[in-house]
């Protein structure tokens, strides 16, 4: 299973990865900056213990390379009413 993860901009913030997959137990290998494979799939209840622990720091687990994991259509479009409403008018 192959895992991306964004926002990952210096050795610190990989090491925090790191870090966080070890004090987890996953057992993965680093493709590239940003992307984990992982041994076996994860089930949907480690991805997300992942991507919460992850968003403590400003990273953002992806399942795809474009889109974040754990988003549904029905989250983005709540998502995109919290930004319509904290939109400032003009003068």
């Amino acid at each position: 299973m192959k895992i991306y993860i964004r926002n990952m901009v210096c050795q610190g913030t990989g090491i925090f990865v790191l870090q966080e997959l070890e004090k987890l137990g996953y057992k993965y290998n680093i493709l590239e900056s940003g992307e984990l494979y992982f041994k076996k799939d994860l089930s949907l209840s480690e991805i997300k213990k992942l991507s919460h622990s992850l968003r403590e720091y400003g990273l953002v687990l992806a399942l795809d390379k474009n889109k974040p994991a754990g988003k549904t259509n029905n989250d983005t479009q709540h998502e995109k009413r919290k930004i319509h409403k904290l939109s400032f008018k003009p003068f």
